[in-house]
């Protein structure tokens, strides 16, 4: 049967849509063990999922990617896979379809939880995925909070917010998650929201040391990944949401300490690759990664598809593929 004019048109929009080259960023999956969280993926939707994109991409093994990278022989449909963070349901339900299938992907680790340190973002974001029915039951209780510590700034706070078009380029945010994250990182600040979510998780008796023991790889796991051909790739110190915001010099200390840590870990010389903690980053960050000896850096939307460095590849989000798959 032929195609109308129109299926035309959207085949030919879908096709342009996809040729470029990126990186399929993935977070949280679930399983016995870990979970079900916002987003979160099975073994079985990881395995479909990659399925569906070998039907539309060239994917390709993280080494491969970077050499093909460097040598301007990277192909329109090319693609890599991507995980942030060292979750540890990453190493238990991704890692196991992985080997399954002979693919090795760029980890991209944070240190500080290596180092005796909760990293306090994970922890919230566990919080708020593992102990409400449903993340707008969160929402709920956080705005809640907010408005009853200052009802003055939230009103003001909020009708700033609706004239905005706050994160864009994440179509698989909710308003409410727009929202939670525009209070988080524009308004309350670091030292703010820690001591609101702090006092929120008292209130609901919520144990931080055992979330701890869920939520994050072990050494020996990275060592594993390192030993398979996983490319270990940095992702700052500590994650900070908005590492623009730090002084070049606490830029640096985020970043030295991470590879410090990293190559100490693995054994190896040098760390060769990055992604962006939360997207964000300025000149500032990407000079001083370049003069680590950074080699590829990922970024963590397709908002700007062209790759204007080494250091800023863009990403999609596994959220897209899942709708696109679902459609």
């Amino acid at each position: 049967m032929a195609l109308s004019k129109e299926q035309i048109k959207e085949f030919k929009a879908a096709e342009k849509e996809m040729s470029f080259t990126h990186s399929i960023m993935f977070h949280h999956f679930h399983s016995n063990k870990h979970a079900p969280a916002q987003g979160s993926l099975s073994a079985e939707e990881f395995e479909e999922m990659l399925d569906w994109l070998g039907n539309r991409y060239n994917l390709v093994n993280a080494n491969e990617y970077l050499l093909k990278f460097e040598k301007n022989y990277l192909q329109p449909n090319d693609i890599c896979l991507s995980f942030d963070d060292a979750l540890l349901c990453q190493f238990d339900v991704a890692v196991p379809v992985l080997r399954k299938r002979s693919i090795q992907a760029f980890f991209f680790v944070y240190s500080s939880v290596f180092t005796g340190n909760h990293e306090l973002l994970e922890i919230f974001r566990y919080f708020r995925t593992s102990r409400f029915d449903h993340i707008d039951d969160f929402y709920r209780f956080f705005f809640n909070t907010v408005k009853s510590n200052d009802e003055s700034l939230y009103q003001s706070t909020y009708e700033t917010f609706k004239n905005l078009d706050y994160l864009a380029n994440f179509s698989f945010y909710s308003d409410n998650d727009k929202f939670f994250r525009y209070l988080r990182d524009q308004v309350l600040g670091v030292e703010n929201y820690n001591s609101l979510m702090l006092d929120m998780m008292q209130q609901e008796s919520f144990d931080i040391q055992d979330a701890a023991s869920l939520l994050w790889m072990k050494d020996e796991n990275l060592n594993e990944l390192h030993k398979e051909g996983h490319l270990i790739g940095l992702h700052s110190y500590s994650h900070p949401t908005q590492i623009s915001k730090l002084t070049v010099a606490e830029q640096q200390g985020q970043y030295r300490r991470n590879m410090e840590h990293l190559e100490g870990l693995l054994g190896i010389g040098s760390i060769c690759s990055m992604s962006h903690p939360c997207g964000d980053y300025n000149a500032d960050t990407l000079g001083l990664l370049t003069d680590m000896g950074i080699r590829i850096g990922f970024r963590s939307s397709l908002s700007v598809k062209e790759i204007k460095s080494p250091l800023e590849v863009p990403r999609n989000d596994h959220a897209n593929i899942f709708r696109e798959m679902r459609k």
